[in-house]
């Protein structure tokens, strides 16, 4: 986007946007990102239109996308006061949405130096990354690249050999890619984990294959209702998630990743080192496993207590 033709746009959105337009627009809600205060950001990534308005179906992701800013604000806050730098990765990161929110927080709301990286398995998203990046022409620094999360080595990335990844985010990224995201942070023993899991079929493909055999086990009628089957494994599989972080020391709380009707994938688990293991967790893991029949799951072996 040239410079006159973002202050064309600019001045649309002026024109648009009056006080009362956006008060009715805000129902009361104190959003963190407004359509005046990040007017090329939005437009950018499709949340705002060339005329300067935003559609009803645009309107979810705008939501969506301040949730989750006043969902992680307090916990970037904390690293802020704690860094110099905030390095932060988006793992999956499909079109970086809330990467280049987040540089703009610290670039305009935070005015703190961050560095993001972006990695996803599409080379088509990554290169359109990039252009968007070198449209917008962010103060931050920022870096996309091709790469399965489970092949990411934070070492090749960092700008410093002693500087840490402090924060991994992983939205939506499908089945054991989410595992991946988990055991990547655990093992750069990143501050602050946060991962919105989706498409989860590894523990309800065991269950259909093995535990369906089972005769005796408490889950066993579970196990053979396809559809019971593949919700409650996904519900499990996140509680065991959220043990196997809690055992490696860090503190899980569990909320909505967005509106409930938005979306039926709707968790978002959020994690904050605080240690480096917790025993009473860990046992409470292995009683879990007990439960649910003796069945792990991807991250179990990629994070061994």
């Amino acid at each position: 986007m040239t410079q006159r033709t973002a202050e064309d746009f600019i001045s649309k959105v002026n024109s648009h946007w009056s006080s009362d337009r956006l008060k009715k627009f805000t129902a009361g809600h104190k959003y963190l990102l407004l359509p005046t205060s990040a007017p090329l950001l939005l437009k950018t990534l499709g949340i705002m239109n060339n005329d300067a308005t935003i559609s009803a179906d645009a309107m979810r992701k705008f939501i969506q996308v301040n949730h989750l800013i006043a969902q992680f604000r307090p916990f970037l806050e904390d690293l802020n006061e704690r860094q110099k730098i905030v390095n932060i990765l988006d793992a999956g990161c499909g079109s970086s949405v809330l990467s280049f929110v987040l540089a703009w927080c610290y670039e305009n709301m935070w005015k703190h130096p961050s560095y993001m990286v972006g990695i996803d398995s599409n080379v088509k998203l990554i290169e359109k990354n990039i252009k968007n990046f070198n449209d917008l022409k962010i103060k931050g620094e920022m870096n996309f690249a091709q790469s399965a999360i489970s092949d990411f080595d934070w070492k090749t990335f960092s700008k410093d050999e002693k500087g840490r990844l402090h924060a991994v985010i992983a939205l939506h990224a499908c089945d054991t890619a989410t595992d991946d995201a988990i055991s990547l942070g655990i093992r750069e023993k990143a501050d602050f984990i946060a991962v919105a899991p989706c498409c989860q079929a590894e523990l309800a493909s065991y269950w259909k294959k093995d535990g369906t055999a089972m005769k005796d086990h408490a889950l066993t009628p579970l196990f053979h209702n396809p559809h019971l089957r593949r919700e409650m494994a996904a519900h499990t599989t996140d509680m065991i998630r959220v043990l196997v972080l809690r055992g490696h020391g860090y503190e899980v709380t569990t909320t909505e990743f967005t509106m409930s009707h938005a979306t039926p994938k709707n968790t978002l688990i959020l994690a904050v080192r605080r240690g480096n293991y917790h025993k009473e967790s860990q046992r409470e893991l292995d009683e879990f496993l007990k439960w649910n029949g003796g069945f792990e799951i991807s991250l179990n072996k990629k994070v061994p207590f």
